[in-house]
Parts: C-alpha cells; sequence; structure tokens
C-alpha cells in the first residue's frame, strides 16, 4: 500500500510551527509495511488542497493521510478542499455532530469553556464529504474524516498532535491493521567516522544476499569525533521471519567491516 501524507497550513510553510506530525506517522505507518510515496505541504486555500488530493490520487497512493485544517476556524479549509477534489458535497453527518456536541458538553462541563451551544463554526466541524464517515475524538472537537474514492482511501486528521494521536491510534490503526498484512522493523549500527564511498558496495552486497532488507547510511565523517550510522529495515510477513533478517544483514556487514579493517 502506497501512502501520501498531506500537511495542511499556513503556519507550516511560514514557519511559525514546526510539522512534527508527519515524522510521528511516517514510523507508525513504516511499521506496518506501508511504503510512504510523498509528502505535499499546501496552503489553508481549497484550490491548493483539492489539487494536491488530485495529485496523490493520480500518482497511484492508496492511501492519503491529511493533517490540520479539520476546526472551527475560517481557515480550516481541509474538507471542503477534499470535497472539491472529488466533486461532493458537503452534508451535515448527524453521526459527527453527535461527536461535536458530545465534547463541547464535556468541555463545559470540565469549566474549560463557557457554554457547550452549538454555534455555527461548532457546526461546521461536523460538514463531511457526502460518502465520507467521522473517526472519533476524545481529546479534541473536531472529528476525523474517512473516505473512500477513486480507489484510494482518505483519511483526515487533525493538526493538534494529541488529537491526531488519539484518532490514529484509537481509530485509524484497527482499520489499517484490518488492510495490510506483513510488519517492519529497523535496527541503528553507530560506526566510527570513516568514508561512505567505502561502506557503498558492502552495504549494496549485503542487501543484495539478504532479500527484503534496505540498509541506508546517515553520515558525518570528517567532523573529529563524527560517526556512521547505519539504517537497517527490513519487512516480512512475521517477527521472526524480520528480526532474522535484519540479524543476517548486520552479522554479515560487521564481517565484511572486520575483513576491510585486516
Amino acid at each position: 500500500m502506497d501512502v501520501g501524507i498531506l500537511i495542511v497550513g499556513n503556519e507550516i510553510l511560514d514557519g511559525v510551527v514546526l510539522d512534527t506530525n508527519s515524522n510521528w506517522l511516517v514510523r507508525r505507518l513504516r511499521a506496518l509495511a506501508l511504503h510512504i510515496r510523498e509528502f505535499i505541504t499546501v496552503r489553508d486555500e481549497v484550490p491548493e488542497i483539492a489539487k494536491a488530493l488530485r495529485r496523490m490520487v493520480e500518482d497511484g497512493c492508496d492511501l492519503i493521510i491529511t493533517t490540520g485544517g479539520l476546526g472551527p476556524t475560517h481557515d480550516d479549509k481541509t474538507l471542503r478542499g477534499v470535497a472539491a477534489a472529488f466533486n461532493l458535497p458537503l452534508e451535515l453527518n448527524k453521526e459527527a455532530l453527535g461527536i461535536v456536541e458530545r465534547q463541547y458538553r464535556t468541555f463545559y462541563e470540565r469549566g474549560v469553556i463557557r457554554t457547550s451551544e452549538i454555534t455555527e463554526a461548532r457546526r461546521k466541524m461536523a460538514l463531511l464529504p457526502r460518502g465520507a464517515r467521522p473517526l472519533d475524538n476524545r481529546v479534541g472537537s473536531a472529528p476525523g474524516v474517512l473516505l473512500e474514492m477513486s480507489g484510494a482511501t482518505i483519511i483526515c486528521l487533525p493538526g493538534v498532535p494529541a488529537e491526531l494521536k488519539w484518532i490514529f491510534e484509537n481509530e485509524v490503526l484497527g482499520i489499517l491493521k484490518e488492510r495490510v498484512k506483513g510488519l517492519m522493523r529497523e535496527r541503528i549500527l553507530s560506526l566510527p567516522a570513516g568514508d561512505e564511498s567505502t561502506l557503498s558496495p558492502i552495504i549494496d552486497e549485503v542487501m543484495a544476499q539478504v532479500p527484503g532488507v534496505y540498509i541506508k547510511s546517515m553520515v558525518q565523517p570528517y567532523a573529529g569525533k563524527g560517526h556512521i550510522r547505519l539504517w537497517i529495515s527490513a519487512y516480512g510477513d512475521t517477527e521472526d521471519e524480520v528480526e532474522g533478517r535484519i540479524s543476517r544483514a548486520v552479522e554479515k556487514l560487521m564481517r565484511k567491516l572486520r575483513e576491510g579493517t585486516q
């Protein structure tokens, strides 16, 4: 399953907020053996959101996750962009409205807000593209959204990290586990600084000898006490299979590195 991640928000592109959501998502998605095809970051503008979504579908993304733009303010336009991308109307979703009402009632009872009234701004968060369904949010007020369209699954998550993580762990993760097979694991080796070019043929050889393993080097070879880090990742159907591949790759790497120093 190929994945595209669409980050929506002027605050990201203007450097006001650092995007940590996408990094968090990638680590969870890769653990499910999903392949991240692309990232796109756009402003809070409906045409830009719609264009990015259409491009991701055309690029072959089976799963598209959007972050940001689901709140009650004027610049929360992600769902309008989703609707525009697929020529869908926005409709009041009763289940989504129930989530919004419950959350504002909870916030009011906790003394966080002055009123639980569902204003037009709050009601806006329950307007979903036709055919979409809400994903529960027990941390904030905006439901997540899931839409199946044009052969792709589009999942929209809030930009507030705590809300995004809660919805992913409690709603999205179960959906994805039902659809994917296999898993991914990784191990990191830290080596004394050296010349990365001498590592390249060794890495290529080990990857050829251990199918299903990918090795990536990150190097600081000329910085005094620098070091080279090797990310060794493997995909497979079972934990034993994946860990076995990584262990064989590490063993072969270390043996070839020792031979190169003799």
